[in-house]
């Protein structure tokens, strides 16, 4: 950044060669273009305007961009008698005879879009509601989009509902698998009745070998002592039949 000693200077030359280099970007790369493009849209702009209108616009200008918005200025004859889009435009090509020839819609929509970015949105809409309706249509309007994206990107997209607990398939190898297989092991480990009412058709878990043992030589016990009843009560039968 050029430095002269003074700091308002210095802010004022960088805030419009910034500018410059915006226009630029729309209009080919010359700057010495740029500079006169930027001053003939903006007097054009100003001519269209009441006395204080264009003295609101002009508060938000660089102090180096704000002199050539004032330049031959006649507060008495403003608003011009001519307000169609044509008579804006000749204004316009006749301010920028001596420069290379470019288009002046175009320089204008560069200039105009250039104002978007760097003044407040309250002072374009006063601005260029002002304007009439022909001149208005060259000058878009602020981007909205690009003002709320940062703000909350993705805001309208609704957060998907959770799944229904029906819906929910454990993965095999899952914590809630390992938590049902535990349930049925401890089941087994207290008796193989709890085995035998399980629902048919319940997934299979993959029991441990010690579990498995565990029910095992349970469910051998509770069989040995059933066979043991079975012979008892037969036995006592018998020996009520050997008695006359």
């Amino acid at each position: 950044m050029a430095t002269t000693g003074l700091e308002v200077f210095d802010k004022t030359l960088h805030t419009t060669n910034q500018w410059l280099d915006e226009i630029c970007a729309e209009i080919g790369p010359d700057k010495h273009l740029a500079w006169h493009v930027l001053g003939a849209v903006l007097r054009s702009i100003r001519d269209e305007l009441l006395i204080g209108q264009s003295a609101h616009l002009a508060a938000q200008l660089p102090l180096l961009v704000r002199g050539a918005y004032f330049d031959q200025y006649r507060p008495a004859a403003q608003p011009v008698a001519e307000r169609s889009q044509e008579d804006f435009i000749a204004r316009i090509r006749q301010e920028l005879a001596g420069s290379r020839p470019v288009r002046p819609d175009l320089a204008a929509t560069a200039v105009m879009r250039t104002l978007n970015r760097h003044i407040t949105e309250g002072q374009i809409k006063k601005a260029r509601d002002a304007l009439p309706k022909g001149i208005r249509a060259l000058w878009p309007e602020p981007d909205q989009a690009v003002r709320s994206e940062t703000a909350a990107p993705h805001a309208e997209e609704p957060a998907p509902d959770p799944p229904a607990a029906s819906q929910k398939h454990p993965v095999e190898g899952s914590r809630g698998t390992a938590d049902e297989c535990e349930l049925e092991h401890t089941g087994a480990a207290a008796g193989s009745s709890a085995i035998a009412q399980s629902a048919p058709g319940a997934p299979a878990c993959s029991a441990r070998p010690a579990d498995t043992a565990t029910a095992k030589a349970v469910e051998r016990t509770i069989g040995n002592g059933r066979d043991s009843g079975r012979g008892g009560t037969k036995t006592r039968r018998k020996r009520g039949g050997e008695q006359p």
